[in-house]
């Protein structure tokens, strides 16, 4: 009995000692590349799997066009993660992206210029973005009736303008610039965005501002209880969103240069896949721009290195599903993880 009870403790000091640990740190240390990195470890993947399966992958054509056409995906994701970050939806997006390219088309054709017609984008977008906060937060409307409820009438309104027909004349020229030319191999709509990124970043980690937004996503009442002012920064949160849309609405116009009043609602969902696939890069359990930088680019390479392979049409929503579905189920796991 006693050696058998001197076995036993022998074994449960083997078990503690620094040698044996090794297994344990390196499961912890994978899990936590996984779960924090494993966008960009997919990313790696999923361009080194499509570079080896097609010729046309790894070319610096496919990749200026792969990024010009995100210019717009990517507008629209940060449009997104700003009521994102507050605890809010905005499901008007993709209707507001089709009305405001249609504006923008309408005025072009009714002879106005580039002065009057990328502020009027810009502007419009803003007021819509004020009306979903005004419905939020002074009549209380939840934010997905409420934006839900403009994002139809808008799409209403868009089918009104275009008459049932393709905008395309006068569109112009310095938009067609933006969403078609070319600086130093990259589109402007691409440097722009670049731009935007980079001021978001800014904004949102490193100023009051972006901080009292994290903190009213944290905790509403904390933080009114902390003299942030909950209500405004709501509205100017939706606010900027739809000034964010403007932009996008603009590129979008600017590359195909022509309105159609179906535009919009399919960027909806790869969107708030990038939002919600952020959570798990550069800052876990947190909405946030080089997240979605990332996340952008992990759906533009598979849907890219998709069509290269031959993919049907229909892959695309089905890729862009599977991956929303993914990124809500690892943004649950990650703020329980956080959480802990």
């Amino acid at each position: 009995m006693k050696s058998a009870g001197v076995a036993e403790v022998g074994t449960r000091r083997s078990d503690i000692v620094p040698g044996s640990s090794h297994p344990s740190v390196a499961r912890r240390l994978l899990v936590a590349v996984i779960t924090r990195y494993g966008s960009l470890v997919l990313l790696a993947a999923m361009i080194v799997t499509f570079s080896l399966a097609s010729s046309q992958f790894l070319t610096v054509r496919n990749f200026q066009n792969v990024l010009v056409v995100q210019s717009v995906v990517s507008c629209m994701a940060f449009a997104a993660i700003i009521p994102l970050i507050i605890g809010e939806f905005d499901l008007s997006l993709g209707y507001l992206i089709g009305f405001l390219a249609m504006i923008g088309a309408y005025l072009g054709g009714a002879g106005f210029g580039a002065p009057v017609v990328i502020p009027a984008m810009l502007v419009l977008g803003v007021v819509v973005g004020v009306v979903n906060g005004l419905l939020t937060v002074r009549l209380h409307i939840s934010s997905f009736i409420a934006t839900l409820g403009t994002g139809i009438l808008l799409s209403g309104m868009t089918l009104g303008i275009s008459g049932g027909q393709v905008l395309f004349s006068g569109i112009p020229r310095l938009i067609t610039q933006i969403g078609q030319g070319s600086i130093f191999g990259l589109g402007p709509a691409v440097w722009l965005t670049i731009l935007l990124a980079l001021i978001l970043f800014f904004v949102l980690e490193h100023t009051p501002f972006g901080r009292k937004l994290y903190a009213i996503g944290g905790s509403e009442r904390v933080a009114f209880l902390a003299g942030v002012p909950v209500g405004a920064l709501k509205v100017a949160s939706f606010a900027i969103s739809g000034f964010l849309v403007g932009i996008g609405a603009m590129f979008a116009l600017g590359q195909s240069g022509a309105a159609n009043a179906g535009f919009g609602p399919e960027l909806l969902l790869p969107a708030y896949a990038a939002s919600f696939l952020s959570v798990i890069t550069y800052r876990p359990g947190y909405y946030n721009i080089p997240g979605i930088v990332v996340a952008i680019l992990l759906l533009a390479v598979g849907f890219n290195g998709l069509n290269l392979l031959g993919a049907p049409f229909w892959a695309q929503p089905i890729f862009n599903g599977a991956v929303l579905l993914i990124a809500v189920i690892t943004a649950r796991a990650e703020s329980r993880h956080i959480r802990k």
